[in-house]
């Protein structure tokens, strides 16, 4: 997995709880690597799962909450990252149509060894359903990134998980916001 993610996921545990609690969350992961992530360098997923999981348990929120937290607040951070590829899009809608197209296979050609997620949209009667799979069960942070997105672009619309039961793969439908 990039690098970018996991400089990213220890700015976010530092931004939600402080520096000393990232380094305590360091700390007590013990990764071979002692925490040192380039933001170009590949790493195992495993180490970032073991990052989250240390800070769930130092937290008290659940590994799922906090991941979906991290994928929203890193969508945050590829408008500063990357801000080229997100003023392209002018709507959540746009973006999230083009990130298997477009957007991952640009991560490819900027990192050949970068094996991103597959995803894929499809509109139906109004609905947008955005069907994410891979081989890391990474789902709640794509969830999140969704999210992020959505509000990025002030779009109000509802979007739910259906079938959450495997990290590895997800259906995300969004759909209009219901109106009370």
């Amino acid at each position: 997995m990039k690098g970018v993610i996991f400089t990213e996921l220890l700015g976010f545990v530092e931004h939600k709880a402080g520096a000393e609690f990232a380094e305590d969350v360091l700390d007590a992961a013990a990764l071979p690597n002692h925490g040192a992530f380039t933001k170009i360098g590949t790493y195992p997923a495993a180490h970032a799962l073991r990052l989250v999981q240390i800070a769930s348990e130092k937290s008290g929120i659940p590994a799922s909450d906090l991941s979906i937290e991290y994928g929203e607040w890193l969508f945050h951070r590829f408008t500063i990252l990357y801000p080229d590829i997100i003023a392209r899009y002018e709507t959540a809608e746009s973006m999230l149509d083009h990130v298997g197209s477009h957007i991952h296979q640009e991560v490819v050609v900027l990192y050949p060894d970068a094996k991103p997620p597959k995803v894929s949209t499809v509109q139906t009667d109004g609905e947008m359903v955005i069907e994410y799979s891979s081989h890391r069960p990474m789902a709640h942070i794509a969830f999140g990134l969704v999210r992020g997105c959505m509000a990025h672009y002030g779009d109000d619309r509802t979007v739910k998980w259906q079938a959450d039961a495997d990290p590895t793969s997800a259906r995300f439908v969004i759909t209009e916001r219901e109106r009370v």
